[in-house]
Parts: C-alpha cells; sequence; structure tokens
C-alpha cells in the first residue's frame, strides 16, 4: 500500500506501478505469468468490461479493473488461475483529500 500523503508524483512514476496512479480507487491488476498465453488476460479484460468494470491496459501488457470489492477480485481470480493478481483496496485516508 503506497502513502497518499506522498507529494504529488511525475507522470512517469505514476505509470510504474498502479497504486500510485490510482490512490483514492480500489483495483485488480493482472499480469499474465511466464509461458502463459496472451488469450487469458484477453478473456478476463472482456469479462470485466461486459461486467461493467472499467478497465486500462497498462504498457507492460497487464490489465487493471477498477472500483471492485475484495469478492470481485478473488473472483477473477479464482476464473482466471493462470493470470498472476494484484489487489489493493481503497485507502480511506486517500478519500480526504
Amino acid at each position: 500500500m503506497y502513502d497518499c500523503l506522498a507529494p504529488e508524483l511525475t507522470k512517469a512514476t505514476r505509470e510504474l506501478h498502479p497504486a500510485l496512479r490510482w490512490k483514492t480507487q480500489s483495483w485488480l491488476r493482472l499480469n499474465a505469468k511466464r509461458n502463459t498465453s496472451p488469450l487469458a488476460l484477453s478473456k478476463a479484460f472482456a469479462a470485466a468490461t461486459s461486467l461493467g468494470f472499467r478497465t486500462e491496459n497498462l504498457a507492460n501488457g497487464s490489465v487493471v479493473i477498477l472500483n471492485l470489492d475484495l469478492q470481485d477480485a478473488l473472483m477473477f481470480s479464482r476464473r482466471y488461475p493462470d493470470l498472476l493478481a494484484e489487489y489493493e483496496p481503497i485507502n480511506p485516508f486517500c478519500l480526504h483529500k
């Protein structure tokens, strides 16, 4: 978890990690494991958009799903076991800015 009280970061720094970019939203980042077909990542992206979640593709090929709760994040992790999942909940201290 990243501190929301940190000074503003440059755009290049925010691109490095979703936690620096989406401090006031929960998010799930999905990456393809080594020797995993990119098709699994495409399927997860399609499922997220069909469920109405906002998604973004990062430059490294990973997919970020925004504004989902823990149960939804666990559902994606179970449904796509070949993908590496990293979940970050909303930091309540960042909401008061």
